[in-house]
């Protein structure tokens, strides 16, 4: 099992946060949420539902991104406008995250995006701090903020373009950076 995980800290989470300083050694909880995956897997996140159990794995193949394969622990479906889309709790090697598949061309999910069946795909992680709560799937997952990773794209900044580490995060808000969130995952008690 994955004992650190990377996801992104978007500036809307940031902002509905109340922009609070956040150091490394902190602990927090969020929903690690894998945002829309594609059927296609031509796309750069997607996902590939299997009938056949295959062995779980979470591997980190970029910075926030990773590769994956695990059950679907919860599954809701919903159709509108001839459209079918799902959002689903995904358990991968240890690792649980939230992520929305949506449909194929012809306005279909493929089949099998139910529970107990794999997932794999590729997908890049966001931390949720605060829901809207517009689906009941998803689950909080404690862990241990261990630095930070900013990636400064500010218009005229000195440092655009770089990527650097910090162990805090100033509280004020950020409108152009990416932020990066690297973290000790907490083991769940029995």
């Amino acid at each position: 099992m994955l004992n650190e995980i990377e996801f992104e800290l978007t500036t809307e989470q940031f902002a509905l946060m109340g922009y609070p300083r956040l150091t490394q050694g902190q602990p927090l909880s969020v929903i690690l949420d894998a945002g829309v995956l594609s059927p296609d897997t031509a796309a750069a996140y997607w996902f590939t539902v299997q009938q056949e159990a295959l062995p779980a794995r979470f591997v980190r193949v970029g910075r926030g991104v990773y590769a994956f394969t695990g059950q679907i622990v919860e599954a809701e479906l919903i159709k509108a406008d001839d459209m079918e889309t799902a959002t689903l709790l995904i358990n991968a090697d240890g690792v649980i995250f939230r992520a929305t598949c949506a449909p194929g061309d012809d306005g279909r999910l493929p089949f099998g995006v139910w529970e107990t069946r794999t997932i794999t795909g590729a997908a890049r992680l966001y931390g949720v701090w605060e829901d809207d709560y517009a689906t009941s799937v998803g689950r909080s997952v404690g862990m241990t903020i261990w630095r930070f990773r900013r990636l400064v794209l500010s218009p005229g900044d000195a440092r655009f373009g770089e990527w650097y580490e910090s162990v805090e995060l100033p509280d004020s808000p950020y409108r152009y950076d990416r932020v990066l969130i690297e973290a000790r995952l907490h083991r769940e008690r029995l």
